[in-house]
C-alpha cells in the first residue's frame, strides 16, 4: 500500500512538473481604457472591434466588439467555433430556426462552426461582447433560404445611416 501511494505521489509530481513548464507564451492584460476600437471589413459599420489576443486573420483570437444600439449583424455562419461572452448591454442572438436568446454581462454563448445565426443589440443601449474564435475568423452571410451571399449584399441596408436621404432602415431580422 505504501509503495502504491509513493508511486502515486511521484506520478503526480511528474505530471505537475510537465504542466508547470514554461510555454514561452507571454501573459496579456488589456485595460479597457487602452483598447483601440476600429471598424472591421466585412462586418457592419455599426460594430467596432478591439483585438485582445491573437490575430483573427491567421489563427485563434479574442476580440472585444462594441455594437451601436440599433446594430444588426445579419444571418451568417463562421468556419470556426465562436464563443461569445457578454460584457455590457444586452446582445440578442438568434439561431436559424430558434428563438432569440439575450446575453447580458457575464453570459456565455457557443456557436459551433457553420451554425447559422444573427446578432443584434436588444433594448435601446449599445452592447459589448468578447468573441473568442478557435481559428481564422470569417463571416459567411446567408439569405433567408440559407444560401451564401456576398457581404456587400448582406450589409447594403445595414450600413446605410438612417439620417441620410433615401436611406432605408435596417431590415427587421
Amino acid at each position: 500500500m505504501r509503495r502504491a501511494m509513493l508511486m502515486g505521489a511521484v506520478l503526480c509530481f511528474g505530471v505537475l512538473g510537465v504542466l508547470a513548464q514554461d510555454t514561452g507564451e507571454k501573459a496579456a492584460i488589456i485595460h479597457n481604457a487602452n483598447a483601440k476600437f476600429a471598424p472591421v471589413a466585412g462586418i457592419p459599420d455599426c460594430v467596432t472591434s478591439a483585438l485582445q489576443r491573437g490575430d483573427p486573420k491567421t489563427g485563434p483570437s479574442v476580440m472585444q466588439l462594441k455594437f451601436d444600439s440599433t446594430c444588426v449583424v445579419p444571418w451568417h455562419w463562421h468556419s470556426i467555433n465562436e464563443t461569445v461572452t457578454g460584457v455590457s448591454g444586452l446582445l440578442q442572438i438568434t439561431e436559424k430556426g430558434g428563438k432569440p436568446q439575450v446575453l447580458g454581462a457575464g453570459d456565455f454563448a457557443y456557436m459551433p462552426a457553420k451554425h447559422v445565426h444573427q446578432a443584434k443589440c436588444a433594448g435601446t443601449k449599445p452592447c459589448t461582447i468578447f468573441v473568442h474564435s478557435d481559428g481564422v475568423f470569417d463571416l459567411h452571410y446567408v439569405d433567408k433560404n440559407g444560401e451564401e451571399i456576398a457581404p456587400e449584399k448582406a450589409l447594403a441596408d445595414v450600413n446605410k445611416p438612417a439620417d441620410k436621404p433615401g436611406a432605408k432602415p435596417a431590415p427587421k431580422q
